[in-house]
Order: C-alpha cells, then structure tokens, then sequence
C-alpha cells in the first residue's frame, strides 16, 4: 500500500519539472525492486515507470553518463531475449551513451594484476576470451568474455568476473548489492556468469595450481576445454 501511494502521488506530478538525476533514480528503483523481488509492480507502479521513462526520453541530450547507466540499466532489467535488437527509446538510450563515451574521451577501464594473472591462465588454457568488454555501450564492463566471435553477442560466451574485496561486503565473502544487481544483469543478457574471486585465488600457490582451478571453473559452468565451446544446456523433459 505504501509504495502504490507514493506511486499515484508522483503520477499527479508534472514529471518535466523533474531534475534529470530525479528521474534516472525513479527508473533506476524499479530495476533494484524488480531485482529483490520485494515488491511487484502495481499498475499504478508500471504507470509511474512508463511517464518516467517518456519524461527522460524528451530529455535524453541532458543526462550525464552516469544518469545514463541507470537508464541502461532499466532497459537491461526491463528486455527479454526475445526482444531482439533494440529499438525505440532503448535504442535512443544506447545512442545517447556512446555519444557520451566519445564527446568525454572516457578511457576503457585498467585491468588489475589480478585481471591479468586469469587472463594469462585462460591464454595457457588455449580459450578464446576478450578482456574489458562493454555491455550496452559501457553500462557495464565485463573483465573477461571467454567464447568465439563477438563478445558482446551472448550466446556460447561466459562473463568471467575477476572479482577484488571492493566487490564483497567488508570482512565476509559475501558479494555486495551492486555486484549481484551486475551478475543478475548480465545472466539475463544471456551470460554464463563466472566469479573468480580474490579470496580463492589468492590462496593458489604456482601456475599448475592456478591453471588447473581455472580449468575446474570453466567446466563447472559447462565449458569444454575439448570442443573449446559452451556445452548447450540439457533439453527439459
């Protein structure tokens, strides 16, 4: 009741008067509750969504890159694979971030050591992978795609998150909010989603060691390392 309230309350608002980082946080706590699944939409709540979104589309050129990664993120919680290429206001989102990434000049992010020891294991492997890879022109950046072709296609690829302690709740081995909402992301763009966690690897002593875990690890997720391919998923009875 509490949020259908707030809900009708904003749709008697005129959203245009809205500051643009109003209206990316409005979208962007409909993708946090459709991700917690604490709260389903109400009609009034996918409404609310749908004159947020048209508010933001008149707006898009005023957005700043961060506001556009909430919205990118809305349309990634929001598409199914069916949906196919995007178009629409997703595609207008998608334009508007690259036209961002290129007016700023922003630099592709550093790979850290730890990045680049599992890139080298996965070379001595002989697995095809692709490191800082942009999903929904920079939204997010996945560390290591492994698979052929496009990496940004898919379909057969694994999403290989090299995952440091800013990534975990301090002190624990539990991922924080922001970490699961990106793997809960990317296993809906169609990923196979692997972590390789900083806690694990630091406790691997020698190449052999470190080679034959990351060997493990991509099995477990149904890599061959014979066929050098993603095994596909067994048919449902």
């Amino acid at each position: 009741a509490m949020f259908t309230t707030v809900e009708e309350e904003l749709l008697r608002r005129d959203l245009d008067e809205f500051e643009t980082q109003h209206l990316a946080n409005m979208a962007w706590a409909f993708v946090f509750l459709k991700f917690s699944r604490f709260h389903r939409l109400s009609k009034s709540g996918l409404r609310l969504l749908e004159a947020v979104l048209d508010a933001a589309d008149r707006r898009l050129h005023l957005f700043s890159i961060e506001e556009l990664r909430q919205l990118g993120q809305v349309v990634m919680a929001s598409r199914t694979k069916e949906d196919g290429p995007e178009r629409g206001f997703a595609l207008r989102v998608k334009e508007a971030m690259k036209a961002a990434y290129d007016s700023q000049s922003l630099l592709e992010p550093d790979s850290s050591e730890f990045h680049l020891e599992v890139a080298h294991m996965l070379k001595l492997l002989g697995v095809p992978h692709h490191n800082e890879v942009k999903v929904f022109e920079g939204v997010y950046h996945i560390d290591i795609v492994v698979g052929h072709g496009d990496p940004q296609d898919s379909r057969g690829k694994i999403a290989v998150e090299v995952d440091g302690p800013s990534h975990f709740v301090a002190g624990t081995e539990e991922i924080n909010p922001h970490t699961a909402l990106k793997r809960w992301l990317l296993a809906r763009e169609g990923y196979k989603v692997l972590s390789i966690p900083f806690f694990d690897w630091g406790s691997l002593q020698g190449g052999a060691v470190c080679t034959a875990y990351m060997a493990y690890q991509l099995e477990d997720v149904g890599w061959n390392l014979e066929t050098m391919s993603l095994d596909p998923l067994p048919a449902e009875e």
